[in-house]
């Protein structure tokens, strides 16, 4: 199992429902030229220099925002004010629960699945009824 799926493991266990909450717009508040991150993570490797507190980013992007304009690296930036459209998504509940299926790893795996397909489902109707309301 991994790591991003113990939210499901909690959810079988203590049988409960998750209710997804999704978001289209986000993405606009940051205008990203380039990920430079394997180039900063093998720069500071070559160098011997681990990450800033030993916190591995991620990403280290090239990017164009508020206040530093043109900016490397993960800093903390100004959103741009852009509409961001946000849906709270209907509970989803797994068929079975209990302490036997949420240790079992293969039925685990498929609850995940689901719970991403769903929210992926979601968010394309998310996205195909913003795009339908700017449509002139």
């Amino acid at each position: 199992m991994d790591n991003n799926q113990a939210f499901i493991k909690l959810a079988l266990l203590e049988n409960i429902p998750l209710i997804p909450v999704i978001s289209y717009g986000a993405h606009d508040t940051l205008m990203v030229l380039a990920d430079c991150y394997p180039l900063a993570q093998q720069l500071l490797n070559k160098l011997g220099m681990p990450w800033l507190l030993d916190l591995c980013p991620g990403v280290f992007p090239v990017y164009l925002g508020i206040p530093w304009g043109l900016a490397l690296g993960p800093l903390p930036n100004v959103p741009l004010p852009v509409p961001i459209h946000t849906h709270v998504c209907p509970p989803i509940r797994f068929e079975h629960y209990g302490q036997a299926v949420s240790n079992d790893r293969d039925y685990v795996n498929a609850c995940y699945r689901h719970f991403c397909t769903q929210m992926q489902r979601e968010l394309d109707n998310l996205v195909q009824r913003v795009e339908q309301r700017y449509i002139y």
